[in-house]
């Protein structure tokens, strides 16, 4: 679905990544991991076509993705933004109803059906009917990351990229929303995440930036290992079984 190719990016004097080269293939969950500053949020504006890169090209399905309207991007690719910025005045149900844009001519209004859309996502996200007619900017930060994924739902594109999804949600809240998102099953997702046992838990490969342009991707099967979470978090890691599977750990 999303072909990576010799793809350089850079974000001010920083080298975010160096000729990287990977596919994205369907109903695939990617976690893009390093620390904090490292450019996952620039690489990921990429590969929503929001910044060239320096060289190299992102395809989506076959055609190069700087080349593809913007209108016709928005029907294939559904970007979650780490902050959320809401239109003071919208209700919750007219937030979650501006997904429902790049289906829609210039002229048209949303029909029964697209609010109808926007409902059920409202209650997969744990919004219930009584937030319809809130105002968006009352809700908690926690809230809010709930109506944007709403929003990105009522979308309905089929590649998800998402921003730091789970910022601003309480632990259960943020299992809820990977287990939402883990259900999609005819969706492929892209998402930067911070911890690294999420990333193993609920995604089938990883992206690691290490800096200064390196980088590497793989199954998270092969690609999680001590070793190499140590060098990426530039702190120890260390690993335990458990039933569930494995989990990490700073040493």
């Amino acid at each position: 679905m999303l072909q990576i190719d010799k793809l350089t990016v850079t974000v001010g004097s920083k080298l975010v990544c160096r000729d990287l080269s990977l596919a994205v293939a369907a109903n695939e969950r990617w976690a893009i991991l390093g620390i904090n500053g490292i450019g996952k949020t620039t690489l990921l504006h990429t590969l929503a076509g929001l910044r060239a890169p320096i060289s190299g090209r992102v395809l989506l399905s076959d055609a190069v993705l700087t080349q593809v309207p913007a209108n016709q991007r928005a029907l294939q690719i559904g970007l979650m933004s780490q902050t959320d910025e809401d239109d003071a005045e919208s209700t919750v149900l007219e937030a979650a109803l501006l997904g429902r844009l790049p289906h829609l001519k210039w002229w048209q209004s949303e029909s029964a059906d697209d609010e109808a859309l926007a409902r059920n996502a409202l209650s997969d996200v744990g919004l219930s009917p009584e937030f319809e007619s809130r105002r968006a900017a009352t809700l908690s930060g926690g809230e809010r990351r709930r109506l944007a994924l709403a929003a990105l739902l009522v979308q309905d594109a089929p590649l998800l990229l998402l921003d730091e999804p789970t910022s601003h949600l309480d632990l259960h809240q943020q299992i809820a929303l990977l287990d939402l998102l883990s259900s999609l099953t005819q969706r492929t997702l892209v998402m930067t995440l911070h911890d690294v046992n999420l990333a193993a838990r609920y995604c089938t490969h990883v992206l690691m930036l290490f800096g200064d342009g390196d980088a590497c991707g793989g199954p998270v099967t092969s690609m999680l290992e001590p070793e190499v979470l140590s060098r990426l978090y530039r702190h120890k890691v260390g690993v335990g079984d458990t039933a569930t599977g494995r989990f990490y750990f700073p040493v």
